[in-house]
């Protein structure tokens, strides 16, 4: 996804302000490479993890990555939007990500739709496939799978799709809500927010919660999405403006933090108490520390090694390629190909509908969207 979940904030800002200036300003029309590489690293370990390649148990956090990404360039929008015009318009905002989200998303469903039409056995699993398929496009995935349903199946990786998407549907609404408040209130709300679905989620696991349920709940997720919020909103104050000029301590952080998530993509586990009781407050703070260096430090070490080309192409069809890993490895499978085989064939196919999905749909849906940029 541009988010796997997620992958769908445009990784496109500006430079920030010089130091001094009263606040950093987001402009979408300028671009980053380096947060597109973050992409790409983020979709290939979600890659990894379910195609079970060993030594990357914990290589799902590349959806946390997308998260805490969507989270800071959304909320950069709307920032920016409200700086620029005094005012969010929601139809506008509602409209880019229909246009982000839904073109390469209907691909999938009619091309996963039309395989099973004549796959399926009989009219009961093809019901069962077109069931799935609903699921999937009014965003209900997540909690489908979070209560226990097990469904949908090979399309199971898209209840980060709907996590996002009922974030998208609710955060612009807060949004207006705290930009009616003191400037000093916003980003201590945020905080409580993010504070409260992470001692929440500990809440729920605590009194025997499935894992199924605290993973894939919106409630007990959207703390990463949160933690991208509040550092759009540390950045747009001023409050991290020391970053620019830190020549030592930021290249160390930064350094350090990408160690982290090294280490949490080799180590990590999804059925472990520990994800849910701290590492992913420790996920979510690396995560927007490499963010704010990308941002606040654009000719640095982590912006040029997020930039090298590969992972920036990666990063711009990230979509389409969380969108169809899933069931073309679930496809593979099928086929009786198993190790590298099976994973050099489905990374070659991923990489193949990708592509076709990102020029002949998604591209053409993105110059529409332009037309409602701010």
């Amino acid at each position: 996804m541009n988010g796997a979940g997620g992958a769908t904030g445009d990784a496109r800002l500006d430079s920030p302000s010089p130091v001094g200036a009263a606040a950093p300003k987001f402009r979408l029309e300028g671009h980053l490479p380096a947060l597109n590489g973050v992409r790409g690293v983020a979709v290939v370990l979600v890659f990894l993890f379910h195609a079970g390649v060993p030594g990357f148990t914990g290589a799902f956090i590349g959806v946390d990555i997308f998260f805490v990404l969507s989270g800071f360039l959304i909320t950069a929008l709307l920032l920016q939007e409200r700086q620029g015009r005094g005012t969010v318009s929601l139809k506008k905002f509602y409209l880019r990500r229909a246009l982000r989200l839904l073109p390469a998303l209907f691909l999938l469903l009619a091309v996963y739709l039309l395989y099973h039409f004549y796959a399926a056995a009989d009219a009961a699993e093809w019901r069962h496939h077109f069931q799935d398929a609903l699921m999937v496009l009014f965003y209900v995935s997540n909690w489908t799978r979070a209560f226990g349903w097990e469904r949908p199946y090979s399309l199971g990786h898209c209840w980060s799709l709907s996590t996002e998407e009922q974030f998208y549907a609710v955060w612009p609404l807060v949004f207006l809500g705290l930009m009616r408040l003191r400037g000093n209130l916003r980003a201590p709300l945020i905080s409580l927010l993010f504070f409260g679905g992470w001692g929440w989620r500990i809440w729920l696991l605590e009194r025997g919660a499935s894992w199924d349920r605290v993973y894939n709940g919106f409630d007990t997720r959207a703390d990463m999405l949160l933690a991208g919020c509040l550092l759009a909103f540390l950045w747009h104050s001023g409050q991290l403006r020391f970053w620019y000029n830190s020549r030592r301590a930021a290249p160390l952080a930064g350094g350090a933090a990408v160690a982290v998530l090294a280490l949490l993509a080799v180590l990590g586990r999804w059925q472990t108490p520990a994800l849910y009781r701290w590492q992913y407050a420790v996920l979510a703070l690396a995560v927007a520390v490499v963010i704010l260096d990308l941002v606040a430090r654009p000719e640095g070490f982590l912006s040029r090694l997020f930039s090298l080309p590969a992972l920036v192409w990666l990063g711009g069809i990230s979509y389409g390629i969380y969108l169809w890993h899933y069931p073309l490895l679930h496809y593979v499978g099928s086929l009786g190909w198993r190790g590298w085989r099976a994973t050099s064939l489905a990374a070659a196919l991923n990489l193949g509908f990708a592509v076709l999905s990102f020029y002949l749909v998604e591209r053409r849906a993105l110059r529409l969207k332009r037309r409602y940029q701010t």
